[in-house]
């Protein structure tokens, strides 16, 4: 059976809830990505936009679980001025070389999942199984719908490996 690891960094809580819940669907450990700075109020605010505008790297608290030992990890991330978390900017770059399979998820409050994923790409040095960007306060049905999609792609993508481990 494959291992899913969902890995996010969340300010606000938001980023966090969307993890928690696609950690239960794919029945995933889930980790949140933590640092030692805080970010809260307004300055707080300030500084993560700060972060992410400069592409600064950040200290992160070190992980709870080995990425290697996952077959699928799903990493997300808040859009900061139109790109990826300096928190998960800092966790990529530590884990690039470890990674297996990748899935991205965002939640952004206008736009900027694209630059963000891209930029997670980059970082990743690999190209997600599936994406699932979450926009502004969306309706029930359609967030739903988002999420029911990106899960749908990270289990076909398991039942490939699955399929794959018994004929090797």
């Amino acid at each position: 059976m494959s291992k899913v690891l969902v890995v996010c960094f969340s300010r606000s809580g938001r980023t966090r809830a969307l993890g928690a819940t696609l950690a239960g669907r794919l029945s995933a450990d889930f980790e949140a990505i933590t640092e030692p700075a805080d970010r809260s109020g307004m300055q707080g605010y300030v500084r993560s936009l700060a972060d992410a505008i400069c592409g600064r790297s950040v200290r992160i608290d070190p992980p709870e679980h080995d990425v290697a030992r996952y077959d699928v990890v799903v990493i997300g991330t808040p859009v900061w001025a139109g790109t990826v978390s300096a928190p998960v900017r800092a966790w990529l770059a530590a884990n690039r070389r470890r990674l297996p399979h990748v899935a991205f998820f965002c939640t952004q409050h206008a736009r900027g999942a694209a630059t963000a994923f891209a930029d997670m790409t980059k970082l990743a040095g690999k190209q997600p199984v599936a994406r699932c960007a979450i926009t502004g306060t969306p309706r029930a049905d359609d967030e739903r719908r988002a999420i029911d999609i990106f899960v749908d792609r990270v289990e076909h993508r398991l039942a490939r490996i699955d399929s794959l481990e018994w004929v090797a």
